[in-house]
């Protein structure tokens, strides 16, 4: 699992003050993307030098409780099932009492970079995601 804490800043939230709800989409995906960073596989990386991508192809978000403007979050992001072309990501937000706010699963496929055709995830990636979010 890969951890990093978020506060809730003014552009996070709503007209009511809370979590707006794309908000949670993003931070989820930033989280995801500071882990691909610190493995070495950055989406610059991926994009500027490699192959394949790995587009979102479904997102689905929980909401538990409300998250207001100033909350410390931690943002929890595990791998929750890895295929033969894909993986699907499971993403906590956990308020400093313990309480989870909110829950993000993503599923990203593995793409030829020039056609968008399914492709096996490459080695490189099923290994960082395996060592870093199990």
């Amino acid at each position: 699992m890969y951890k990093q804490p978020y506060r809730i800043r003014m552009h996070d939230t709503d007209a009511a003050g809370i979590l707006f709800f794309t908000s949670q989409l993003r931070i989820a995906h930033e989280t995801f993307e500071a882990f691909l960073d610190g493995v070495g596989l950055g989406l610059g990386v991926i994009m500027g030098a490699r192959d394949y991508r790995i587009p979102i192809v479904h997102a689905e978000s929980d909401y538990r409780a409300p998250v207001h403007l100033g909350d410390l979050l931690s943002v929890e992001v595990a791998l929750a099932r890895v295929g033969r072309t894909s993986f699907a990501l499971r993403t906590r937000f956990v308020s400093a009492a313990g309480l989870e706010t909110g829950a993000v699963t993503t599923v990203q496929v593995a793409v030829d970079a020039r056609t968008w055709q399914k492709r096996p995830l490459p080695d490189e990636l099923r290994r960082a995601l395996a060592a870093g979010l199990s």
